[in-house]
C-alpha cells in the first residue's frame, strides 16, 4: 500500500489522468488452467496530462489481443475518431468552411458549379450540390490550401517587401499583404469558431487558441466509446455503433396504433377559428421558406451534403429559387428525396 499511495502522488502531481479504454476491463491474467487458481486484473492503464490531451483529443486506447503474453498490449490510437471517417470506404465527409464566404472567388466557384449542373441536365438540388462540393473541394485544395500555409507564406513576402527599399511600389504591396495575411487570420478564427461551436462570443473577437483549445475538448467530449446494449453487452466498433443508433431511433420514432381518436377529439372544445384555420391552412409561400432558413443559426444543422444554413443565406440569389421551389413541393405532399 506504501507504495501505491506514492504512485497515486506521483500521478497527481504530474496532473496524469486515465485515458479509458474499449475492449477487455481485465488486461492481466496469470494463465492458470484451474478455476480455483486463475486471477485477472486490470493492471494497466494509460494516462495522460491536460495538455497531451489538447493535442490529441480523440485519443482512443483498446486494450488488444494478448497472444501468448500474459498480458493485453494497450494500442493508443491518437485519431480515434477518423475510424468513423472509413466507414465510406475511407471518405472524409465534405463540410463548409464558414471562412470560405470571406473568400471572393467563392461566390464564383459556386456560382459556376451551380450553372454547371443545370446544363448538364442535373434537375434537383441534391444532384447540383454535387457538382458545388466537388467544386468547393478542389478550390479548397488547389487555391487556399492550409491557413498555416499561407500565413507562414504571406508573413515571409511582407518580411521580405519590408526588407526592401522604399518607394510607391513597396509600400502598396505591404499595404495588399497586411490586407490578406488580416483575411487569412481572420479566415482561421472563424474555422475554429466554427469547429468549436462556441457561438457565444461577438463575431469581432479574435481568439483562435481559446477556439482551438474548445473545439478539442468538445471533440473528446462528444466521441461515443461504447454503448451499453439491453442485454447488458456492449458495442464498440464504429459500424455497429451507427447501426444500433440508427435502429434505437427508428424504435423511438416508429409509428404505433393510438386507438379511437375521433371518439377523444369529440370531448375536446374547439379552439381554432375559422379566420385562424384559414390561416393554418393556406398555401406556404416563397417568403415563408427564406425566414425559415433565416431563423437558422448560421452554421446550425447542415444536412447529409454537409451544407450549413450559412452557405444558403449566403449564396440565395444563387440557389434561393430552387430551394424554395423543392421546399414547397415538399410542404404541398411531393416525395422529399433522401440523397
Amino acid at each position: 500500500m506504501f507504495i501505491l499511495d506514492h504512485f497515486k502522488e506521483a500521478l497527481e502531481f504530474c496532473d496524469l489522468h486515465d485515458l479509458g479504454f474499449v475492449g477487455d476491463v481485465f488486461t492481466w491474467r496469470n494463465k492458470q488452467y484451474r478455476e480455483e487458481d486463475y486471477i485477472q486484473e486490470r493492471l494497466d492503464r494509460a494516462v495522460a496530462n491536460g495538455a497531451w490531451r489538447e493535442w490529441y483529443p480523440l485519443v482512443l486506447v483498446r486494450n488488444g489481443d494478448p497472444y501468448h503474453s500474459d498480458h493485453r498490449p494497450m494500442i493508443i490510437t491518437t485519431e480515434g475518431a477518423h475510424q468513423s471517417d472509413q466507414v465510406n470506404g475511407g471518405v472524409r465527409p465534405f463540410n463548409f468552411v464558414a471562412s470560405w464566404v470571406k473568400e471572393e472567388a467563392c461566390v464564383g466557384v459556386v456560382s459556376e458549379a451551380w450553372e454547371l449542373g443545370g446544363a448538364r441536365g442535373e434537375g434537383s438540388i441534391a444532384e447540383r450540390f454535387r457538382s458545388v462540393v466537388g467544386s468547393l473541394h478542389s478550390w479548397s485544395v488547389n487555391m487556399l490550401g492550409d491557413h498555416e500555409k499561407r500565413m507562414k507564406k504571406l508573413k515571409k513576402e511582407l518580411e521580405k517587401c519590408r526588407r526592401s527599399p522604399i518607394d510607391d511600389a513597396s509600400v502598396h504591396i505591404e499595404a495588399v499583404l497586411i490586407y490578406r495575411l488580416d483575411k487569412v487570420e481572420e479566415q482561421k478564427d472563424i474555422f475554429w469558431r466554427q469547429h468549436a461551436h462556441a457561438d457565444w462570443l461577438e463575431k469581432g473577437d479574435r481568439n483562435t487558441s481559446f477556439f482551438h483549445k474548445w473545439c478539442s475538448e468538445r471533440k473528446r467530449r462528444n466521441r461515443i466509446g461504447r454503448l451499453k446494449k439491453e442485454d447488458g453487452g456492449w458495442v464498440e466498433e464504429e459500424l455497429e455503433k451507427q447501426d444500433f443508433i440508427a435502429d434505437h431511433f427508428m424504435q423511438v420514432f416508429k409509428a404505433r396504433p393510438v386507438g379511437d381518436t375521433q371518439r377523444l377529439l369529440q370531448a375536446v372544445s374547439p379552439k381554432v377559428t375559422a379566420e385562424m384555420n384559414n390561416d393554418l391552412v393556406r398555401d406556404f409561400s416563397h417568403e415563408e421558406v427564406k425566414c425559415a432558413l433565416a431563423a437558422i443559426g448560421d452554421m446550425k444543422a447542415p444536412g447529409p451534403g454537409g451544407m450549413p444554413a450559412l452557405f444558403y443565406k449566403q449564396y440565395w440569389d444563387i440557389v434561393g429559387e430552387q430551394v424554395c421551389q423543392e421546399a414547397l413541393e415538399v410542404l404541398s405532399g411531393g416525395a422529399m428525396t433522401l440523397d
